[in-house]
């Protein structure tokens, strides 16, 4: 960072002038951005996609249903740590309240 920008910004954050959700403005637009170059690139690459469309379908599903399985598990693995970490807390609050 050059000095005339850290004196700009100095100034501002001394003046008020600083706006501080700016980077988080940025933020949400450049996932935005990310977001709609990955939804372009799927079109893209199922449109030149050297199978039928039938076939395409069917893997797509595929796909979907097998990512979804897996999210469904990781999440259910996950409650069930939950679950016994809040037994094993309540136990040992139980032990040191006798």
């Amino acid at each position: 960072m050059d000095s005339k920008k850290i004196g700009r910004v100095l100034r501002a954050l001394v003046s008020g002038d600083f706006d501080f959700e700016a980077p988080r403005r940025r933020t949400s637009s450049n996932v935005a951005i990310f977001l709609a170059g990955v939804g372009t690139g799927m079109v893209l690459g199922m449109l030149f996609a050297p199978v039928s469309g039938e076939q395409l379908r069917s893997e797509v599903s595929d796909r979907a249903r097998e990512g979804f399985e897996k999210a469904k598990s990781t999440a259910q693995e996950f409650a069930s740590r939950q679950k016994s970490s809040q037994g094993v807390t309540a136990a040992s609050a139980e032990k040191s309240a006798s």
